[in-house]
């Protein structure tokens, strides 16, 4: 009778705990704050840098020669005969002129923009050509001053003055379709106008 009475004193005992433990109110749920991944790149805050300094500088290189070529050209007294020594000044000026372009184009890193290494390669031709036609030219009138002599000079004259009749406009020929570009376009001072 006692092992029974025992019994139902811890059934009564175990019932009396349940029926308080459901009284109880459950615990608030756990309340989660999920953040962002700061994995996911942030968006650009303007036209690409470098994309921009690529452009100054191809463009500072072809409108820096067309430049100093005009203001050179502008400062010589009109009406003057063409001498020998007149002409081998000239030409070892825009030799100079134009080994600067060549040099300030080869220190261009690659191209960001898609095309502008054969672009800047071309350039890089074309300011070759007229620098060593000059340094040609004045080294033949140094040798001699006769009439071929001459003629020679005249001829390396025309040749600096191809890369600015050829290169008139430089951005139509890079490809600059997409809006990253075109920005990085409108960023490039140098690119808005021949300086």
């Amino acid at each position: 009778m006692k092992t029974k009475l025992l019994f139902f004193a811890l059934l009564g005992a175990l019932f009396a705990t349940t029926a308080c433990s459901a009284e109880t109110p459950p615990p608030p749920p756990t309340t989660v704050t999920a953040t962002p991944s700061s994995t996911a790149p942030a968006p650009p805050s303007g036209p690409d840098a470098k994309t921009v300094a690529w452009l100054d500088g191809v463009c500072g290189a072809v409108y820096g020669y067309m430049k100093a070529s005009n203001d050179y050209s502008t400062k010589q007294p009109s009406g003057t005969e063409v001498t020998r020594g007149a002409m081998k000044e000239e030409l070892g000026v825009r030799a100079g002129f134009a080994g600067k372009a060549v040099d300030d184009l080869n220190a261009l890193p690659a191209s960001p923009v898609p095309g502008g290494d054969a672009v800047k390669k071309s350039l890089v031709d074309r300011f070759t050509t007229a620098r060593d036609a000059a340094n040609t030219g004045k080294q033949r009138l140094e040798k001699s001053g006769n009439g071929a002599a001459m003629d020679a000079a005249i001829q390396a004259m025309d040749a600096t003055q191809k890369p600015i009749t050829e290169t008139p406009d430089l951005l139509p020929s890079l490809t600059l379709k997409t809006p990253d570009l075109m920005a990085a376009a409108a960023a490039a001072k140098k690119c808005s106008s021949p300086q």
